[in-house]
């Protein structure tokens, strides 16, 4: 066993400050999953084009195969971090998906077509790029079928601050700093190989694969045509996975014998170049094309731990428990002693790692670099017991830590509690296919049930998180610039877009926004356009507004703050009025604004046009706040019950909004003759809103393809009038829809709210999060 840096472990308890930041780095995901028919059959459709080209998009692109989709978040400053930005990249991947498709979960595919009609991974410059060329050369090498191997890769780096830290108290002479990276690095790396056996005995998922997929020596049949390893772990860590031809053993004394040790295996043609290198752990540099000399040159970055099954017990492919064990396994590489990795020590990894593949959940005999046989729970718990003396010297109460390690401690010691042995459990139970798409299925529900969130911010406007997971599904790069504000930096390929709360882009000038702020100067504008508008006046003072009551009794008529969004402080009157309710409407909308507007009430149908570059991109009736009775419960009672819809929110951070029981909403039931202890009987609306804004509790019906071209034509005229490219346009629809002349446009909003149109309470989800990108990232 190798023991604990007892130096090195000193230096970081005598400062609390640096035993923190052992446990800080950069973390970064890469995951694969086949893309499968609703049948279990590989599809052989392209890569979805929603995503774009495969060379510009950096977070979702194809592994081998086109059927292969390898998702990568970008980096991470912390376990958590990462793990929202996998499950946020899978969540988006699953809905993107066409024909039904679904993402398999288990690293061994689903059912498979011949050798010849797996698909290679097609790209823009056809047989002549050289990742086709890589590609074709992988098939030739190796064959399709092993190439459909799927997993996760965790990519890690200890932080600067530490490691700058550590190089001054550690550095040996004539040391640079990134010759110390390298050898701490390699440190590490080889703690990793020598005791890799033991990742993938807590980690492994895939000892079960189609019959005709392989042949494993100790395989049994079970059923639905599915083999399995007995008592095995995984099949993509044995040696009929995902494997170079033959051992490749490498210098890991010296970052220049590891170099010059790989490059001896390409010149003897044993691997095609540093990417055709299928070690379990990879040093890494993010700043070159994968070349062994461009690592060579820069210097060790990160590592890549390439042996993480995916895990179908969990939703994303990955637990995060998983992922604060990895941490832990690499911290103590690096607080261990250092160790000799030579080609006889190689082998008996490669031999511990074999066994415990094949033969994993029967705890079989372990070799030690000495040829001892060990025990196999032996071995293991004094690796996990090192890991327990490290958090307890350096991390005593982190809670999430310990109970991680208890976790895997019991696993080591109860074979079933194991991943591997859950899995076959369940395909045990259902079959091979039917338990891999029943999870794939489930996957799918969760992640249309919550479609909504981006995982992570779910602080910010939901308009602002739709147009975030655009973002990442178009392979574009977010950045907060001041999270209060829903400000946003869009990256891509040296393009940059400031964003703040979806709409509000470059692309509209200052005056555009002003005009539509201000409903007074809009409805004249419109008006000489011959736009037909409500009339009505603009009062800046309560009292004046209030003598108006005489000019305005007997009529249909809204009462307004002149400068609000989301159809805040508004009363609406289509029937007798007496003053005191005049006046409660004056003082809710002075609440709201220093103006007032009182203008005509249109009689129809209200629908809101979302405009996007002079395209109509979504049209959506609202219908105001309403309940149902039911004979039984309070009006109270039922806005309480249709408000406990998941859907239903506050501050626009859900798809529909709650339902208020304000002032707007007791003036409304007033008129109607009723309060909030009224039972309304069996099937009766009872609307609590004039106005059918959703921001106020309106539902939401999604009509765009059903909208007379008619009023779409209006909504893009008006919005060309306020010279607008983001334009939110309010018409009301005549009772009859062919009295064309009766239409008026009643607002024309700034910074419409995306929301209601790409989540609608009924009807089809526009996808206006893409357009947005779309629009702002055209070639």
């Amino acid at each position: 066993m190798i023991n604990l840096d007892q130096p090195l472990l000193a230096y970081l308890q005598d400062d609390p400050k640096l035993a923190k930041q052992i446990f800080s780095g950069h973390f970064g995901l890469e995951k694969e999953n086949l893309r499968v028919t609703p049948s279990g059959q590989l599809a052989l459709t392209p890569h979805p084009a929603v995503f774009g080209k495969k060379e510009d998009n950096p977070l979702i692109k194809t592994d081998f195969s086109e059927s292969q989709i390898e998702m990568i978040t970008p980096v991470c400053d912390s376990v958590e971090d990462v793990y929202q930005a996998v499950s946020n990249l899978h969540h988006i991947v699953t809905l993107a998906l066409e024909n039904d498709e679904l993402l398999w979960p288990n690293s061994n595919p689903p059912l498979i077509p011949e050798e010849e009609q797996i698909p290679i991974a097609v790209y823009e410059d056809g047989a002549n790029s050289s990742s086709r060329q890589y590609r074709e050369h992988l098939a030739k090498e190796y064959g399709k079928k092993v190439q459909l191997l799927s997993g996760t890769h965790f990519n890690f780096s200890f932080s600067d601050s530490l490691l700058k830290e550590l190089f001054s108290a550690f550095r040996q002479d004539a040391e640079t700093y990134q010759d110390f990276k390298n050898r701490i690095y390699l440190k590490t790396a080889k703690y990793f190989m020598k005791n890799r056996w033991l990742l993938v005995y807590l980690t492994g998922a895939g000892p079960a694969y189609m019959e005709g997929y392989t042949k494993v020596s100790n395989e049994e049949t079970i059923n639905e045509g599915a083999r399995l390893i007995k008592e095995g772990i995984s099949l993509r860590n044995s040696s009929s996975g995902y494997k170079n031809k033959e051992s490749l053993y490498i210098d890991y004394d010296t970052f220049d014998g590891y170099i010059s040790s790989i490059r001896e295996h390409i010149e003897a043609g044993e691997i095609n170049s540093m990417r055709e290198f299928y070690n379990p752990i990879r040093l890494k540099n993010s700043h070159t094309d994968q070349s062994l000399n461009g690592l060579a040159e820069k210097g060790v970055e990160y590592l890549e731990i390439r042996s993480i099954d995916l895990d179908p017990l969990e939703e994303v492919g990955i637990a995060k428990e998983t992922l604060y064990f990895l941490q832990l396994f690499l911290l103590t590489g690096l607080l261990s002693e250092d160790m000799e990795l030579c080609p006889n020590n190689q082998e008996v990894a490669d031999l511990n790692e074999e066994i415990t593949a094949l033969f994993g959940l029967s705890h079989p005999t372990l070799t030690d670099c000495s040829g001892k046989r060990v025990p196999f729970v032996e071995a293991g718990m004094a690796e996990l017991d090192k890991i327990e003396q490290i958090l307890e010297l350096l991390a005593p109460k982190n809670k999430v830590l310990h109970e991680v390690l208890a976790k895997q401690k019991d696993r080591l010691l109860y074979a079933e509690k194991t991943i591997a042995a859950q899995v076959v459990a369940n395909i045990k139970q259902h079959g091979y296919l039917s338990y891999h798409l029943d999870v794939s299925r489930d996957s799918f529900e969760k992640s249309d049930l919550e479609a909504y969130r981006f995982i992570g911010a779910e602080d910010l406007e939901l308009s602002t998180q739709i147009v975030w997971k655009a973002a990442w599904k178009k392979g574009v790069s977010v950045e907060i610039l001041d999270r209060a504000e829903n400000f946003l930096r869009l990256s891509k390929k040296g393009h940059t877009e400031l964003v703040k709360q979806a709409t509000k882009t470059s692309r509209d000038n200052y005056i555009s926004v002003l005009l539509m702020e201000n409903k007074v100067v809009t409805k004249k504008i419109l008006a000489e356009k011959g736009i037909r508008v409500p009339f009505g006046e603009n009062f800046t003072d309560i009292e004046i507004a209030l003598e108006s009551y005489s000019h305005f009794q007997g009529k249909q008529v809204v009462v307004k703050p002149k400068s609000t969004n989301y159809g805040l402080g508004i009363s609406i009157f289509k029937d007798e009025f007496n003053q005191d309710v005049f006046h409660e409407a004056l003082k809710i909308a002075f609440s709201y604004d220093e103006s007032v507007i009182i203008e005509e009430f249109i009689p129809g149908d209200e629908y809101r046009f979302l405009v996007i570059d002079d395209q109509i991109e979504a049209v959506l009736q609202r219908v105001p706040a309403n309940v149902v009775g039911d004979g039984v419960h309070t009006i109270a009672e039922l806005v309480d019950e249709k408000n406990d819809d998941p859907l239903r929110g506050t501050d626009h951070l859900k798809p529909l909004e709650k339902i208020l029981k304000g002032p707007e909403e007791t003036l409304m039931l007033s008129l109607h003759h009723l309060n909030w202890d009224s039972v309304p009987e069996q099937d009766r609306i009872v609307y609590l809103r004039e106005n059918s804004n959703i921001s106020t509790g309106g539902d939401s019906i999604d009509v765009t393809d059903e909208m007379d071209s008619y009023y779409k034509d209006m909504a893009i005229k008006a919005a060309k009038v306020a010279d607008a490219k983001f334009c939110g346009v309010d018409i009301i629809v005549p009772p009859n829809p062919t009295d064309y002349e009766k239409a008026a446009i009643i607002e024309l909003n700034f910074n419409p709210a995306i929301q209601m149109h790409t989540f609608p309470y009924e009807g089809k989800r526009r996808m206006i999060g893409d357009r947005i990108i779309d629009y702002l990232f055209a070639e």
